[in-house]
């Protein structure tokens, strides 16, 4: 996370334009997708909402010091202006005005309290947050790791009287200073922070400073939670949704969410556990989510609040896929595949007769005149997963074994309660086992071993891959040492008394 002899890349476009192989009709695509975003708000939001939530941010920033706030385009010619760009923001650390972007987990550095967990109970104000965001960005750093593992893991050391110092400085998270010298400290490898430059999760083991305690916030493979329902308190998702994630994390190899909110954060956002977004109706009811389940999945249990492990193995393969489609065109993640819709009847999103999850084949096929339609261009990406999926197989031995290595984290009370069921609930390993049988399956992958079959590969096209596979497994079995014990993982927070007020308002 620190003292990186790279810290970015940085690419400006040229004023030439890009050819593609039929402007017409990306242009069409582009403004038709546009029109039907603007008119929901992207997810849900909904225009209104998004000018509410600009004037209050304007009234804040005039209360703290001036500057001025609106909503642009993340990236070059989005259609749906999403980020929040702050200008001319008087610095508190710093003697300077800054401007740039929030996105994401970076508007966390202002603190959260009274709008969630305890453990982000601290208060800057927008100003302060703001910069310790772009001093962050400006060092390198890694936001999510930071906010979402790393100083969970720091409070509850202080917490439980493990930690009350940091190189000599008192922890202080409503001093912006306090936070200032701990970036510092992680970018140029200083003190303690030359251990939590390598994130959270080492660093533990670096400082021997909770090492227990760390995993409670990191889901695994070294990334701390990200939808998973348990590890973040950010992120809200509840059972049955995150089995989901469960699945995503399991058959991933860092953190799976980077690229596949359209499930788990969409059915929480768009359905009636989300918070409207300013409406007195949530967007789509359970009876249209379920409708989109029948019609997407081919099963309505697949958005059912009610349904259990059912049917998750089918959501989960096909966002895996969707994932990598996302990559190569590349699209939004936090907009693509289209699914939801406020401006139809049945919530689904369509275009022209187009349906949502079929528009990013017809962007490809105007883009490069490939001439795939939506099966042809799913299939391909198929070949890129199982391909990958290949590779971790030959170098790294990877199998079912390893896949569940990550369940622990999942197999204690989730951090939320489905206020459907009215109770909280943790992974069942026998019921969630089923649904790993049947995602290997749909995968066309061994259910035991969890690698792709010959057949499987050979039907993708990818002839010889099967043989070169087996044969550096078996050289990676002999060279690798074997992985040890995974150990149950201790939730610290099961006897928080903003938990057990939570769960007696549910029960009642």
């Amino acid at each position: 996370m620190g003292s990186k002899k790279l810290k970015a890349v940085s690419v400006i476009a040229s004023e030439r334009a890009v050819p593609v192989a039929d402007p017409e009709r990306l242009q069409w695509l582009y403004r038709s997708i546009a029109k039907e975003l603007r008119g929901t708000g992207g997810m849900g939001q909904g225009t209104e909402a998004l000018k509410r939530r600009l004037n209050t941010v304007n009234e804040q920033l005039q209360k703290e010091g001036g500057g001025r706030a609106r909503v642009v385009p993340c990236t070059a010619n989005c259609p749906t202006p999403c980020r929040l760009e702050l200008t001319d923001v008087q610095g508190c650390s710093f003697r300077q005005k800054w401007s740039g972007g929030t996105a994401c987990v970076s508007n966390v550095f202002r603190g959260l309290k009274d709008r969630s967990h305890p453990l982000y109970d601290w208060d800057l104000g927008l100003r302060r947050g703001f910069e310790l965001n772009m001093h962050a960005n400006r060092l390198g750093l890694n936001h999510w790791d930071i906010l979402v593992g790393m100083v969970p893991w720091l409070r509850s050391c202080e917490h439980f009287g493990l930690l009350s110092k940091m190189d000599g400085r008192p922890l202080d998270w409503n001093s912006s200073d306090f936070w200032v010298g701990m970036l510092n400290d992680m970018a140029y490898r200083q003190g303690m922070g030359d251990a939590l430059a390598e994130g959270g999760f080492r660093a533990a083991s670096l400082l021997n400073l909770g090492p227990e305690i760390v995993r409670r916030y990191y889901t695994g493979w070294g990334f701390s939670g990200h939808w998973d329902g348990h590890a973040t308190f950010l992120n809200k998702i509840v059972y049955p949704f995150w089995i989901v994630g469960a699945v995503h994390w399991a058959m991933d190899t860092r953190d799976p969410a980077s690229n596949t909110h359209d499930y788990v954060q969409n059915v929480m956002y768009w359905g009636p556990f989300g918070d409207f977004f300013g409406r007195d109706e949530p967007p789509v009811t359970w009876d249209q989510m379920r409708g989109i389940g029948q019609r997407l999945y081919g099963r309505s249990d697949t958005l059912d609040p009610l349904s259990g492990y059912e049917g998750k193995a089918i959501p989960a393969a096909y966002h895996g896929v969707r994932s990598v489609m996302k990559d190569c065109l590349p699209a939004d993640d936090q907009v693509f595949p289209l699914i939801y819709d406020m401006n139809t009847e049945d919530r689904f999103f369509r275009i022209d007769g187009i349906d949502g999850p079929d528009v990013d084949a017809h962007l490809f096929r105007a883009g490069t005149g490939v001439d795939w339609g939506p099966a042809e261009f799913t299939r391909t990406c198929e070949r890129i997963l199982n391909l990958e999926r290949a590779n971790v197989v030959r170098h790294w031995a990877r199998d079912r074994k390893m896949d569940e290595r990550v369940l622990p984290s999942f197999e204690y009370d989730e951090n939320w309660i489905n206020p459907e069921i009215g109770e909280r609930k943790a992974l069942d390993r026998e019921q969630f086992d089923a649904v790993m049988d049947e995602y290997y399956r749909l995968r066309g992958w061994g259910v035991e071993t969890g690698w792709p079959t010959r057949e499987r590969l050979e039907s993708l096209g990818l002839h010889g891959v099967y043989e070169e596979m087996i044969a550096g497994a078996t050289r990676a079995s002999e060279r690798l040492p074997e992985l040890p014990p995974v150990r149950p993982v201790e939730d610290i927070h099961k006897d928080d008394p903003d938990r057990i007020e939570v769960e007696a308002i549910a029960v009642a």
